[in-house]
């Protein structure tokens, strides 16, 4: 009798799996189409551009509520939080990838074991920085560049960002997993949900309570929070699908892999907390606190545009993995190629959409006509022109991590972030002033398309994604 309803649980189990993996089939393992590739990577798309708002959206109310310095503030402040987020976009795609190739090779237990092991080890990663960050906040702001005219402002924004820290990190790894459990739709409302909720309590703790700048961080570490709670309980509570949350079993090989493997995206948004210093340094120095924030509007509408990239981008590294997995080269091949058609759009769009409407969306900050005004629109004007070649720049590094390539993923992101960003940031400006601080942001791009193309073009044949030709 024990041994006939052990062989039913054992048929139950099996039940249990082969529905699991007829889901996996229906969300990664299809033929393609750009019709696909538009289903897959458009809700992702708009879940980065919904993550980017959340800049936007402190700089639009710190600009408009409370003052100039405010903005100034923000800026200073937000490379530490472009740090934290670094290290957990890091964990996130390097993860998604080692994992999503297991799925596709089968190994759905595995699987399970790296992804609660990742999320448990950026939880205890996220509470130290934390811990650090809030004993050595006078130190780190300096080290930020704040100076004197708004330093207590800004101490005042860090405190509630650093203890909503751990939200943002861990935030971060389960709405990308939900894109690898093959659900963008769902990570992109969930995204969106966190948004909204940042924008409401910004308008309530401003408008409302008039809490200042604290206020302003805590919708921000709310917003943020949202994510992070609705992952916990898809993955922790639902547990109805293909990952969730299991007794992790320690894999030093598999955490190394992740690490390693998804540097290269840690290392680039990281070139975003590099630049912002580096930047920001250089424009206290030419034109004052105003450049900070002038800087600050930039970077964040230039953020909004670039989600196009780092939103396909995010979105198609699981597909890829997926079949990199079955060893399907036919389908990596047209990946590839159609991926290549879908940057080129997605670049024109951005450099096009920034141009036309430069104006107009920094008018969103300050009013039309002021000196601030005019110096902001030329800023963006300039620094867009690197929109024409930075999604190739994106989308080649996720590539590579999405084959599970870590040292040439994080050698591209490395010269683009490090190499290709320090060098024209501190030279151009001493030969261009105001002017070159911008030409700078987008002759990063420039520099970078050299290596991208070198590197696709060289490990094409390996992963075979430029074996023949094929047809579209």
């Amino acid at each position: 009798m024990e041994k006939l309803k052990e062989l039913d649980n054992n048929n139950q189990i099996l039940v249990k799996e082969t529905e699991e993996q007829k889901k996996e089939e229906a969300q990664l393992d299809k033929p393609i189409t750009t019709k696909f590739l538009l289903v897959f990577t458009i809700p992702t798309i708009l879940s980065f551009i919904v993550m980017g708002i959340f800049g936007l959206i402190d700089g639009l109310f710190a600009t408009r509520r409370i003052s100039v310095e405010a903005l100034s503030a923000v800026n200073t402040v937000m490379p530490f939080f472009t740090f934290a987020m670094s290290l957990g976009s890091m964990l996130a795609m390097g993860g998604s990838a080692l994992i999503a190739k297991k799925m596709g090779a089968g190994k759905k237990l595995e699987a399970r074991q790296n992804f609660t092991l990742i999320t448990i080890v950026t939880l205890i990663t996220s509470g130290v920085i934390s811990l650090i960050s809030w004993f050595f906040t006078t130190p780190l702001l300096n080290l930020l560049g704040t100076d004197a005219h708004i330093f207590d402002i800004a101490l005042e924004y860090i405190q509630p960002i650093i203890i909503f820290l751990p939200f943002v990190m861990l935030g971060m790894i389960l709405v990308q997993f939900l894109i690898t459990e093959g659900k963008p739709v769902l990570s992109a409302i969930v995204s969106t949900s966190g948004a909204i909720l940042n924008t409401l309590l910004n308008v309530l703790f401003l408008f409302v309570f008039d809490m200042g700048i604290v206020g302003l961080a805590l919708a921000t570490g709310i917003g943020y929070a949202v994510p992070t709670l609705i992952g916990l309980y898809y993955f922790g509570v639902l547990r109805n699908g293909t990952l969730y949350l299991v007794k992790p079993k320690f894999d030093f090989k598999a955490l190394f892999h992740s690490i390693t493997n998804g540097l290269s995206e840690g290392v680039t948004m990281l070139e975003g907390a590099v630049t912002t210093v580096v930047m920001n340094n250089t424009l206290v120095r030419l034109v004052g606190f105003e450049g900070v924030a002038s800087a600050g509007i930039v970077m964040a509408i230039q953020g909004i545009f670039a989600s196009l990239f780092f939103g396909y981008a995010s979105g198609i590294a699981p597909v890829i993995s997926f079949n990199f997995g079955k060893e399907n080269t036919e389908r990596l091949q047209l990946l590839f190629k159609k991926s290549m058609y879908m940057v080129a759009v997605l670049s024109l769009l951005g450099f096009i959409g920034v141009q036309l409407f430069a104006s107009q969306l920094v008018e969103i900050y300050v009013p039309y006509g002021s000196e601030f005004h005019t110096m902001t629109v030329r800023g963006l004007r300039l620094s867009v022109f690197g929109f024409l070649l930075m999604g190739y720049n994106v989308f080649a590094p996720a590539m590579f991590t999405a084959f599970n390539n870590g040292p040439v993923s994080g050698f591209l992101s490395f010269m683009r972030s490090l190499v290709f960003t320090l060098v024209p940031l501190v030279l151009l400006p001493r030969m261009f002033d105001l002017n070159g601080v911008w030409l700078a942001i987008a002759s990063i791009e420039v520099l970078t398309i050299f290596v991208s193309v070198l590197l696709m073009v060289k490990f094409g044949k390996k992963y075979q994604y430029l074996k023949e030709r094929v047809a579209v």
